[in-house]
């Protein structure tokens, strides 16, 4: 997903938890000389590169989403919340990433404004997450 779009400046993950995909994420991003920013309410015992503890649910106008195309991972407590949110609020050509699909996301919480990508190998794969951006009508 990263190399079909690298019209991406960055990523943006909301929910670090312990930090684990985090540093994966941030390895990501270094080899593709891309930035890489994290958010959770909780602090990891390990910080991660670019975390910052922040309610990014009652602060969103905090999370840091700059004026170029990102990859947002919604991962935090409550993805569909995330995905009615925080899209809106990125530059046009980002790509956004829900995850735990089919547990705590359902088809029936991606808000009208976003298309799904790489559905069908998602599906192949058995992915736990599903890639979405905005329509171009919206």
């Amino acid at each position: 997903m990263l190399n079909n779009n690298p019209q991406v400046t960055g990523i943006v993950e909301l929910g670090t938890y312990a930090g684990g995909f985090s540093w994966f994420l941030d390895a990501q991003a270094r080899a593709r000389n891309i930035s890489f920013v994290t958010y959770d309410i909780i602090v990891p015992e390990v910080e991660p590169p670019g975390f910052t503890q922040l309610d990014f649910y009652r602060y969103p106008d905090r999370v840091v989403l700059g004026d170029s195309p990102v990859v947002l991972l919604c991962d935090g407590g409550n993805k569909p919340r995330e995905l009615r949110t925080f899209p809106p609020m990125c530059a046009p050509g980002s790509v956004v990433v829900a995850h735990d699909w089919g547990t705590e996301t359902l088809p029936t919480d991606v808000p009208d404004f976003l298309e799904e990508l790489y559905g069908d190998f998602c599906d192949s794969v058995g992915s736990a997450s599903r890639v979405f951006r905005m329509k171009e009508s919206h």
